[in-house]
């Protein structure tokens, strides 16, 4: 039988025929059905070990999910015949031991495993890392309620670190769009997964805090597999987020996504739409708040206005608007009037303080010492200055001092006779 126009060429080689060999060229169905052929061809039940990741039961009863090790990863299913066979719940990060079969999904155009049995091997390696990492930071105190930062109670501007290429960027500007169009959406672009992503979000976190013109940060991507949410499971990120001087919101995945950055940040969004409408609040109840706000206001507005119109009004027929000219000569002959008053009290005041003065003078001359000393009496101080009231107080040859109504003297005592 002829070869020629068959997708591949059947023996001990089992390859594709070369192009000088075909009739025709080979369509998408061919070469999917031929890597098929040639897959399925031996023996494809295999022994295989791997960490499970993206595990997504389906409505049909089916299991979709990946194997993966440290260096590749496989598409896998488990049929529903078989998913009742099941020993135990897996989740994303266990580590398994599964027996399945090689076969190619023709539509797909990949290969993938179809699982017979599965058992539970242990924790997977990037499940691992991650509980012993929260463990650490968690006994640090980086998830204490004590650190998280609170929104501002309203935001103007929000910082958004993700993929420019990324569904959560839409997610985020279409909230914004439809609840707060007025706000301003400053975007760092990074690479949300790969080995390379870490950096840059911790680069970026720090652009953003120098920056500062920003009111909050959403930090966030769209749901994957817990190695494409491997990013926002490092330490360095996680440090980055509690540093950060500006509050962040973590919006990593979907609803059931955790990760470390989840932990730290001050708040934690299911989802990025979830982050915009927490950034933003409830439009509707900012709507209410406007309205009430601005009839407050009109009705303020409208009271002062009156109340300073009525306050014109009476100015405008006051005395001071229709004679102003007779206010100031009333103000003059009032003054004239002060001014005499206080003329007059001054005058008074002088005459009464004169008189006191006068008698209190006629009173210290009558009391004076000098006036007595003038009736032919004197006064004798002892050195020390004490006046000497009795002869008992001096002895012979005291030194004195007499003070006369006019004029003083200096004596020595020369006798002394006490009686």
């Amino acid at each position: 039988m002829s070869t020629k126009g068959l997708p591949f060429r059947m023996g001990s080689g089992c390859r594709f025929l070369p192009p000088d060999e075909c009739d025709h060229p080979y369509t998408i169905s061919e070469i999917n059905q031929g890597v098929a052929s040639l897959v399925e061809s031996g023996n494809t039940l295999v022994w295989v070990e791997g960490e499970i990741s993206n595990w997504r039961p389906a409505s049909s009863g089916h299991i979709y999910f990946r194997l993966k090790d440290a260096e590749s990863q496989i598409p896998a299913v488990i049929w529903h015949s078989s998913a009742g066979q099941l020993g135990f719940g897996p989740s994303d990060g266990d580590a398994v031991l599964a027996i399945a079969s090689l076969r190619v999904y023709r539509r797909g155009g990949y290969y993938q495993l179809d699982v017979h049995r599965m058992q539970l091997l242990g924790e997977g390696r990037l499940f691992a890392q991650f509980q012993k990492l929260k463990g650490k930071l968690e006994r640090e105190g980086l998830f204490d309620s004590s650190w998280k930062k609170p929104l501002p109670q309203s935001v103007g501007r929000i910082g958004v670190i993700t993929s420019k290429t990324g569904a959560a960027l839409y997610d985020i500007v279409r909230v914004a769009a439809s609840r707060a169009p007025q706000t301003d959406i400053v975007l760092f672009n990074v690479m949300v997964q790969g080995d390379s992503a870490a950096p840059a979000i911790v680069a970026a976190l720090k652009d953003c805090n120098a920056y500062g013109n920003v009111d909050c940060i959403i930090l966030g991507r769209g749901g994957g597999s817990i190695e494409d949410l491997q990013p926002f499971n490092e330490e360095c990120v996680a440090r980055a987020i509690f540093d950060s001087k500006i509050p962040v919101i973590s919006a990593v995945g979907h609803e059931i996504d955790f990760t470390i950055s989840d932990f730290v940040a001050d708040i934690r969004a299911p989802t990025p739409s979830a982050a915009a409408q927490i950034a933003l609040g409830d439009t509707g109840e900012s709507n209410r708040l406007f309205s009430m706000l601005t009839e407050r206001f009109r009705v303020a507005f409208g009271s002062r206005f009156a109340a300073s119109a009525k306050r014109f009004e009476l100015c405008r027929v006051s005395r001071a608007f229709r004679a102003p000219f007779g206010l100031y000569m009333e103000s003059q002959q009032q003054l004239d009037d002060l001014r005499n008053r206080f003329l007059r009290t001054t005058r008074e005041l002088l005459c009464e303080r004169a008189s006191r003065f006068t008698s209190a003078s006629r009173q210290l001359a009558s009391l004076s010492p000098v006036r007595i000393l003038g009736r032919g009496y004197s006064v004798i101080t002892k050195g020390d200055g004490a006046v000497v009231k009795e002869a008992s107080a001096l002895s012979a040859g005291d030194s004195v001092h007499i003070r006369f109504s006019s004029g003083e003297a200096w004596a020595t005592i020369a006798k002394v006779r006490p009686d």
